[in-house]
């Protein structure tokens, strides 16, 4: 057998059990019961505070009442030393008593109600002043130049009923507005709530049904509830715009596909249906490679519009640099085709051509506006920079004012432009690139030529905010 002692496992951390049901309770209850604890606290302090008070008022008034009866006991005295008494004039209230005490504590005279007929109510040694003794005011004053004490007292029964009477009233009261006061908290925090249950109720119906056009019951006024289902009704907006633009562009590129993939199965059946010479597949090839490298352009255009919902990495750019990249790079392609390109910097500033974006993405802007120019407008092709802008023009008449929405969207063309090659991917993907960078794309028609703008609010170049 062995001696080692097993270690002892590690039970998993419990959480007491107050906490347990705590977590368990509703929104409602939780705001409810804090509330009802805040405003019991509340309460109950204010009621101790009226008790106190109205306490510390009685008895100031029956101190007042002993001070005064003593003054006038002073002036009804007769005679000295041992022979000193109460006149007959002093009669004081029933409940009230008034005693004449020696040194050594015996009663000497006594008017009113005599409260004890063997030792007076004070203390051992005397207690000059006023305090409560055997359920008793009492107030005890030396009398001047003379050896004896002048007691007044008066049974506290009355002030303590009426104190106890106070407090069964401040309690009871308390208990009554504290229990109105959690009914009126669950109530406020139930219609509080109820904009929160409509938004978990419709999100749950989204979940389970699958059908996001529902939408919250919109909240009345302008509270935070109010802006809360607005806020959520916003999104659900968003959301249903987004999906049904997804599934448009879905149902598009599928169809787009479909095209050029159809045209290459037909290709392939047609050139293995029966031997032929090396030249009939060498020219089947070369159609068929043509045929792969328009679906390979349109699936990188598909995946660079996709790519446009990430976040912008937005960097400072120079837009000179970066047009005179870009023309460079497509001059070969303008000299195929018989056209002139240049670019040219409108303004000497030297920050002008300064913009927050990302520079492959400009670059990508500038490609696609300058070959849209180059296959389909003008002879003369210009890219021109402004301050935070640049334009891509040519001698062409452009597109139809009425058309440039329909441009705008994935896989449209341009009137008679079918034959022409290109995947209507261009344009729509200039525009995500512009909202992405918080920029402006404007169509320009103008006499003698047509141009695309994209223009940038003038901004601190050394702040991003």
């Amino acid at each position: 057998m062995s001696g080692r002692t097993p270690a002892p496992s590690r039970a998993a951390p419990l959480v007491a059990p107050p906490v347990r049901a705590w977590n368990r309770l509703s929104l409602r209850l939780k705001l409810t019961l804090g509330y009802a604890l805040i405003f019991s606290v509340s309460v109950l302090l204010g009621a101790l505070c009226v008790y106190v008070l109205a306490r510390g008022s009685l008895t100031s008034t029956l101190d007042t009442t002993l001070e005064e009866t003593a003054a006038l006991a002073r002036g009804n005295l007769l005679g000295s030393g041992m022979g000193l008494r109460f006149t007959d004039a002093l009669q004081p209230p029933p409940e009230l008593s008034i005693e004449l005490i020696s040194p050594d504590g015996r009663i000497l005279d006594v008017a009113g109600q005599p409260v004890s007929t063997a030792t007076a109510l004070m203390t051992t040694p005397a207690r000059l002043g006023t305090y409560t003794y055997r359920d008793r005011r009492v107030l005890t004053v030396a009398l001047p130049d003379q050896p004896f004490l002048l007691q007044v007292s008066r049974a506290s029964d009355t002030l303590t009923a009426l104190l106890e009477t106070l407090a069964r009233v401040l309690l009871a009261g308390s208990g009554l507005m504290i229990g109105l006061a959690c009914l009126a908290g669950y109530y406020l925090a139930d219609r509080a709530l109820k904009p929160v249950d409509a938004v978990a109720r419709t999100a749950d119906t989204i979940t389970r049904s699958g059908s996001y056009r529902g939408r919250v019951p919109p909240a009345p006024g302008s509270d935070e509830m109010a802006r809360l289902t607005g806020t959520v009704n916003g999104m659900l907006d968003h959301l249903e715009a987004t999906i049904e633009r997804e599934k448009s562009f879905a149902r598009t590129a599928a169809h787009e596909l479909r095209t050029p993939l159809t045209a290459l199965q037909g290709r392939l059946e047609l050139a293995l249906e029966r031997p032929r010479e090396a030249a009939d597949y060498r020219r089947s090839l070369e159609i068929m490679q043509g045929r792969v490298d328009e679906l390979l352009s349109l699936a990188q255009g598909l995946l660079a519009l996709a790519e446009t919902d990430r976040p912008a990495a937005l960097e400072l750019m120079n837009l000179s640099t970066q047009a005179a990249e870009v023309t460079g790079e497509l001059h070969d392609l303008s000299q195929r085709l018989g056209k002139t390109l240049d670019w040219r910097q409108a303004t000497p500033e030297p920050l002008a051509p300064w913009v927050w974006a990302e520079p492959l993405g400009v670059r990508q802007v500038l490609r696609n506006l300058l070959e849209n120019a180059l296959k389909y407008g003008g002879n003369r092709v210009e890219v021109q920079v402004t301050p935070h802008a640049f334009t891509v023009w040519d001698s062409g008449h452009g597109p139809q004012p009425q058309e440039w929405a329909r441009l705008a969207r994935p896989f449209e063309r341009g009137a008679g432009l079918q034959g022409v090659s290109g995947s209507g991917l261009g344009l729509p993907l200039v525009m995500a690139l512009a909202q992405r960078w918080d920029a402006r794309v404007e169509p320009l028609w103008e006499e003698g030529g047509f141009g695309v703008r994209l223009s940038w609010d003038a901004r601190d170049p050394g702040n991003l905010n």
